[in-house]
């Protein structure tokens, strides 16, 4: 069964702004069971050693 997600901002005023148009994503069969958060990926953290 697919779902329909989409991506958009509310500014303080209450005006709404679509960042991505409604999109088709099909769920994870079995989603990955942990209380971790991932690691960041950006270009900051990345280079951390």
């Amino acid at each position: 069964m697919a779902m329909t997600l989409k991506v958009y901002e509310v500014n303080r005023d209450g005006g709404i702004r679509v960042l991505q148009p409604e999109t088709e994503v099909v769920p994870l069969e079995r989603p990955e069971t942990t209380d971790r958060f991932p690691a960041c990926e950006c270009q900051r953290c990345k280079r951390r050693p």
